[in-house]
């Protein structure tokens, strides 16, 4: 913080999600240029022998799959040419394509190690600026889910083995619709972190059915089994999330859907570690 912002001289507004000065838009690809380009434009004879170079063939990945370029084209220009083209069109980019190329550099590059470092400085950018965002899972999130025991539990939730891919995928589209910008569908939200559960339980039992039902088979504490049917319960009533019979405005909003996902991603952790070391 500069002397100005630390003794109220100046004050630092905390940004809206859908905002960004050019500013910190200038900072952000500035951070991606460090991480992704520079090596190319530093190493003078990329051109000659590094001409497949991982930094390269990545930046010509950038051009064709995130900016949707023609590869012809870049496959015929040296390499600082092809970084100038990029980066030319990422100042184009609209505040939440911004997040977008974030996204797409995080969920692409193949130096997972590098990445690491790279949303650790996106993530000190964010709180340096005050952009209320954070990043789980490589999915960019409102700073309601900033809290890392909470980020913990999703993110080993979307980390289990491909075995429990259909409820990978029920919490991505959870954790989707909880962070849908301008306008956040937690109804939407909640059902598909319940059916995240519901569908772990029918792979875990090798059959078919309701949570509702199939929770009793599960070889957990009846109190657990009582909370997650007591859950279910809730999502599917009158004026249920999961089969609404009417119209009636849904009486959830963040803090309900916030604690479905992080409930239903704990369970799923939970749950799994049980099946695996074969406690009863």
């Amino acid at each position: 913080m500069l002397f100005s912002e630390k003794y109220g001289y100046k004050k630092v507004p905390m940004l809206a999600k859908d905002e960004m000065p050019l500013v910190r838009k200038n900072k952000i690809l500035n951070l991606i240029y460090k991480f992704l380009y520079k090596d190319i434009i530093d190493d003078w004879f990329v051109d000659d022998q590094f001409s497949n170079s991982p930094a390269l063939l990545f930046a010509k990945f950038v051009w064709t799959d995130f900016f949707n370029g023609n590869l012809f084209e870049v496959d015929t220009y040296k390499a600082r040419q092809i970084v100038a083209k990029i980066s030319k069109l990422a100042t184009r980019l609209k505040w939440y394509e911004v997040y977008d190329y974030i996204e797409f550099i995080l969920k692409n590059h193949p130096d997972k190690a590098e990445m690491k470092y790279f949303k650790k400085d996106i993530l000190y950018l964010f709180k340096k600026e005050k952009i209320p965002l954070t990043i789980i899972s490589n999915n960019i999130c409102p700073s309601e889910l900033d809290n890392l025991e909470e980020n913990r539990e999703i993110e080993k939730a979307l980390s289990i083995s491909d075995k429990y891919k259909p409820v990978k995928g029920c919490l991505t589209k959870a954790l989707d619709l909880f962070s849908k910008r301008p306008k956040p569908d937690y109804a939407n939200s909640i059902k598909e972190s319940i059916s995240a559960v519901d569908v772990l339980a029918q792979i875990i039992l090798g059959k078919k059915g309701s949570l509702g039902k199939l929770i009793n088979s599960l070889k957990i504490h009846p109190a657990l089994k009582r909370s997650f049917s007591n859950l279910y319960g809730w999502t599917s009533d009158d004026a249920g999330i999961r089969h609404p019979k009417n119209k009636e405005p849904i009486s959830c909003g963040e803090p309900e859907a916030r604690y479905m996902l992080v409930t239903c991603s704990a369970f799923i952790n939970y749950a799994i570690i049980k099946l695996n070391v074969g406690m009863k």
